[in-house]
């Protein structure tokens, strides 16, 4: 298994999927690098992908306010996977790190041939909105 196959298995939206289905989703994406201060997506811009982090770490912002800091194993951009909306967020290399990139294209071909992949990205967002809800009420 290769490295890159290991770093998405780690991430809760693809732990799940066997090892054909990663096999694809590996052939899709690409590592990109980013140095401290880089801005890897800006909030406003148009998504075209999501981005899994195999070292470094990052902070989250939105409209200035940071939001979390997140690192190896996290990833982030997944409504770009989804729709073709503006980002909701910055996200900012807070020291070196390397990114696995799954184009928003590829990945949507994908999901029309895989039932497995659909309901976990359902899971998936269905969490992430219980975990936005919970962090607005408890402000």
């Amino acid at each position: 298994m290769s490295a890159t196959t290991e770093a998405l298995r780690k991430v809760p939206l693809f732990s799940q999927l066997d090892d054909k289905t990663l096999g694809r989703l590996e052939k899709m994406s690409r590592e990109r690098t980013f140095d401290t201060g880089d801005d890897i997506v800006r909030q406003g811009d148009e998504g075209s992908g999501a981005f899994v982090i195999i070292n470094g770490k990052v902070e989250v912002l939105r409209d200035g306010r940071k939001l979390a800091d997140l690192g190896a194993g996290n990833f982030f951009g997944e409504m770009a996977l989804l729709d073709n909306y503006r980002r909701s967020a910055t996200v900012r290399a807070l020291e070196p790190t390397r990114c696995i990139v799954i184009p928003r294209s590829d990945f949507v071909a994908e999901l029309h041939g895989n039932n497995e992949l659909c309901f976990q990205m359902l899971r998936l967002m269905s969490r992430r909105v219980r975990e936005v809800e919970q962090a607005l009420t408890t402000e």
